[in-house]
């Protein structure tokens, strides 16, 4: 049976983290965080898992590469990593939308695209749940799962507002998976303005494609939490009843512990979460910045700002 794989597609700093944390609290399915860390910053460099233990120590983690792999030690991280290169690059995304797509693009694609398959089936087989959230963001693995995989691929489309993300891209955040107090990466609005461009319109290319996609904005989202989860859990299939809602409401969550990847420093919040709109790049953002990025972004930011 084809793994049911929900998979949070868009920029960084756009909400992705809480969304994958929202959509793990429900019952049946299980959340993975950003499963595209796993193979270099997770077992290669040795991350932590939001339990606490090393992503290659943790009892979840292990098992799942048990029933993956045999074992983390018998996957060649070096022939992963070297695939990675040849597929899941923005410059790959053309080759990887086309129309005709050549035997070697699918041939990588494919292979490239059978580990994350082979993860996700032996996730749900650990956990008991009946799908797994991803949400590793790429459009170019997005397009990789969506048109190679063998996977019931669901995508989740989330889009912020192009300054908001040009101003988080500015900050220096802390990250709580790495042992060495590492920060998340930062950008210029330029770099991060053609990125927003990017990788938004190659998801919702891939829609059109024909992979099946549920678009929603960071803003809207937040605005009604209820309703948008709402709407996921239908456009998901799946059967949640209002008890098992209760976790959430129009201004906070409560979040149980996890094993997720990557992401912001959200993803270890545990408790009472508030949630609120993040919108301090209208004060924040210096005006040539905001005036750079709107008028780089102008087109699909009033698109999306109407949807």
């Amino acid at each position: 049976m084809q793994p049911r794989v929900i998979f949070v597609g868009g920029v960084s700093r756009s909400g992705t983290t809480l969304l994958h944390r929202l959509l793990g609290q429900l019952p049946g399915v299980v959340s993975l965080g950003e499963v595209s860390n796993l193979w270099e910053t997770g077992l290669k460099n040795g991350d932590l898992c939001t339990c606490g233990e090393l992503i290659s120590s943790c009892v979840f983690w292990k098992e799942i590469g048990e029933r993956a792999f045999g074992g983390w030690g018998a996957l060649d991280l070096h022939e992963m990593e070297r695939l990675r290169g040849t597929i899941d690059r923005v410059r790959f995304l053309p080759a990887l939308l086309k129309g005709k797509r050549s035997d070697a693009v699918q041939q990588k694609a494919a292979a490239y695209a059978s580990y994350y398959a082979k993860i996700y089936a032996a996730a749900l087989e650990v956990s008991g749940a009946r799908v797994v959230v991803d949400s590793s963001k790429r459009a170019s693995l997005a397009c990789c799962l969506g048109m190679y995989a063998d996977i019931d691929l669901k995508l989740v489309h989330i889009i912020r507002d192009s300054r908001g993300v040009a101003y988080s891209c500015t900050k220096h955040v802390l990250r709580v998976d790495s042992v060495g107090g590492a920060t998340l990466g930062t950008a210029s609005p330029m770099d991060t303005s053609l990125n927003w461009i990017v990788q938004n319109l190659a998801l919702e290319i891939l829609g059109r494609k024909g992979v099946s996609t549920h678009m929603l904005t960071y803003e809207r989202f937040i605005d009604d939490p209820v309703g948008l989860l709402r709407e996921l859990i239908s456009f998901a299939g799946l059967s949640v009843d209002e008890p098992a809602m209760r976790f959430l409401s129009d201004d906070h969550a409560v979040l149980d512990t996890g094993h997720s990847i990557g992401g912001n420093p959200m993803r270890a919040q545990t408790g009472r979460v508030s949630l609120r709109l993040d919108d301090v790049w209208r004060t924040h953002l210096p005006r040539s910045d905001r005036l750079l990025v709107s008028a780089l972004t102008y087109p699909l930011l009033r698109r999306y700002a109407r949807g």
